[in-house]
């Protein structure tokens, strides 16, 4: 039984990553049948590899019961494959289509089937707030408070719309996910197989090796330029995650760090000039500027954001005693280029492919193929028939989380979208807000994360401003600066716990604790939540001031953050007391502050906490620093 489950996960694997790879040569199917057919092969790829109970060994075959499950995948999801053109075409939760009883009896089963393979994959938390998306849906009407209360759906009404509409289960997030995502992760998995990461370590420590963390800090770099060109958070975590991350584990960072530096890096890549995502030419025309000057305003944000994570992850490798290594051992870059300099060139095809025009689906398919044809050039990289179904296997089953999770979130997008629970939100923390600029921004921003969760960036970012950008000129805001301040939280939503699909997606790769690397997200990610509100308060970051006000305002928002990371991370010269943690924090926040009394207090205090520190630091006998 065990060979037997072995060889169907084998074929369903092969055969959903040629279906995608087929979609992507001849073009996607209707988005029914492509976004039901890898959650069909995901469930039995799951139910057969990944056991209910960490007690049931993974070694042995796998129970009945999960063969039960697998199977009865099939029917359940290929009812959605099988009827697409009558999906299509139906009227959702009208008389004339309802739902007859076997269709009822498919939709329950589907849910149940996704919930627990989703727990399986991910654990309890995601199905318990999918689980409170659903109770809320069935129940909110009877909810005594009138904001949350809404008009009451019945049971069959409610899986109508989310077993068989595109707005539940078959939303956004998984049709992100089914349509290009997936490529992506099948060519990470090629790249992987030909030998791209082993060079990308190379290639890495023989420029940056010998300095304290160097290899994470190239990894920020080469994650955010390829999210820039490729738009998709989570498609880059998957893409060039493939290397850096374990270039990182390498060099000694724990998993975690690993996981959440790539989720970010990856996450910047969409603010990252001179080619921005998607969403940025959706923002030029919202606000009826040339997209040109969105790129030239994204220049200091997006230097700040990196800044602040190579400032991160600089103090954690001091922090953890991570060392470079030695120049004697560093590897010839000349020798390492020489060897596996081809390898660079799919990441460059498949770069020029996206810049020439060709669609993110097209551009991965080609950048598949020339992984396979380039690695022919060396023996030590060449790719034959076992190494090409390794990697079509492989790439499958690395794309199993991401799938379950998108059909997941679904649950909460759907139960969001049918009762309105998204612009009632939105609409009543405007109303809240009342004439507080500040509090409009923790309003729309709380609105952004809350429906950009499980979206991708264009989706949330249409969503919030349609009712945020609003709320912000009403305040004075222009309308160039609140959109900007817009697509800077939808962009947060990747990596704000509970749905951040973009921290799912590097802790997969990492190999690391879900929620341990989504905790270190959010600390690393302290200057990514400041940026919305500061280019509100200091417009100069965005370009739109004087040179002497844009030059201030970037100075005092960088060393404000110098101070606010290092308290976080409770290290400077060595390990902060808590007494310097919190004199460091008060400082950071004082120096950022858009005020130029209370900025001159933070320098006062920040000169203070320098001086303590380094007394310590010098009492203890420590180095000089440098």
């Amino acid at each position: 039984m065990k060979q037997i489950a072995e060889q169907v996960v084998r074929i369903s694997a092969v055969g959903m990553a040629c279906f995608h790879l087929y979609a992507a040569y001849f073009g996607t199917f209707h988005p029914y049948v492509q976004r039901s057919v890898p959650v069909l092969l995901s469930l039995v790829i799951a139910f057969l590899t990944i056991r209910a109970s960490r007690r049931i060994s993974k070694d042995g075959p796998p129970p009945l019961y999960d063969w039960a499950l697998a199977l009865i995948s099939i029917p359940i999801i290929g009812y959605i494959t099988i009827n697409n053109d009558y999906l299509a075409n139906r009227w959702p939760m009208t008389p004339s289509f309802a739902m007859s009883e076997v269709e009822v009896l498919f939709a329950v089963l589907a849910t149940l089937l996704i919930l627990e393979a989703t727990r399986r994959v991910l654990g309890w938390p995601l199905v318990v707030v999918a689980l409170l998306a659903l109770s809320y849906t069935y129940w909110g009407e009877h909810i005594p408070i009138d904001a949350l209360r809404h008009r009451g759906f019945t049971f069959e009404h409610m899986l109508d719309y989310l077993y068989l509409t595109d707005n539940g289960i078959w939303g956004v997030a998984l049709g992100v996910a089914a349509t290009y995502i997936i490529l992506f992760i099948i060519f990470g998995a090629f790249a992987e197989r030909a030998g791209v990461a082993d060079f990308f370590i190379d290639m890495a420590n023989s420029i940056a090796g010998h300095t304290r963390g160097g290899p994470a800090k190239v990894a920020i770099f080469s994650s955010g330029l390829i999210g820039s060109v490729t738009g998709s958070t989570v498609a880059n975590v998957y893409t060039t995650g493939q290397f850096t991350i374990p270039m990182m584990k390498r060099v000694g960072y724990r998993p975690s760090v690993a996981g959440a530096v790539e989720a970010l890096a990856s996450n910047g890549g969409q603010i990252m000039p001179p080619i921005l995502g998607a969403t940025a030419f959706i923002l030029a025309a919202y606000s009826s500027v040339p997209y040109i000057q969105v790129a030239i305003a994204s220049l200091i944000p997006a230097a700040l954001y990196f800044g602040g994570l190579i400032w991160f992850i600089h103090l954690e490798a001091h922090k953890t005693g991570l060392k470079g290594i030695d120049r004697g051992d560093k590897p010839s870059f000349t020798k390492v280029m020489l060897q596996g300099g081809h390898l660079l060139s799919p990441l460059l095809v498949l770069i020029g492919c996206l810049i020439y025009g060709f669609s993110p689906v097209r551009a991965a398919f080609f950048a598949i193929v020339f992984t396979i044809v380039i690695s022919w050039l060396r023996k030590e990289t060449r790719l034959g028939p076992r190494e090409i179904f390794q990697a079509l296997e492989s790439g499958a089953r690395n794309s199993v989380l991401i799938v379950l999770t998108c059909a997941a979130v679904g649950f909460i997008i759907g139960g969001f979208l049918i009762t309105g629970l998204g612009l009632n939100i939105s609409s009543a923390i405007i109303t809240l807000s009342g004439d507080s600029l500040f509090a409009a921004m923790v309003m729309v921003g709380l609105a952004c994360l809350v429906l950009g969760m499980g979206m991708n960036t264009v989706a949330a970012f249409i969503l919030v401003s349609v009712v945020g950008v609003p709320a912000l000129t009403a305040h004075g805001v222009d309308i160039f600066v609140a959109n900007m301040f817009v697509f800077y939280f939808a962009l947060l939503s990747h990596i704000t716990p509970p749905v951040c699909l973009a921290i799912f997606a590097g802790a997969q790769v990492a190999g690391a604790n879900i929620w341990e690397t989504a905790f270190i997200g959010v600390k690393m990610a302290v200057v990514a939540y400041l940026l919305p509100f500061l280019i509100v308060a200091e417009p100069g970051l965005l370009l739109l001031e004087t040179p002497v006000g844009i030059i201030l305002g970037t100075l005092a928002v960088a060393v404000g953050s110098l101070f606010l990371i290092a308290a976080i991370q409770g290290w400077a010269l060595s390990r902060m007391t808590w007494p310097e943690r919190i004199l460091a924090a008060v400082a950071g926040g004082c120096i950022i502050w858009p005020d130029l009394r209370v900025q001159a207090i933070g320098v006062g205090i920040a000169a203070v906490t320098c001086g303590v520190t380094m007394l310590r630091y010098r009492s203890r006998g420590g180095e000089q620093p440098t």
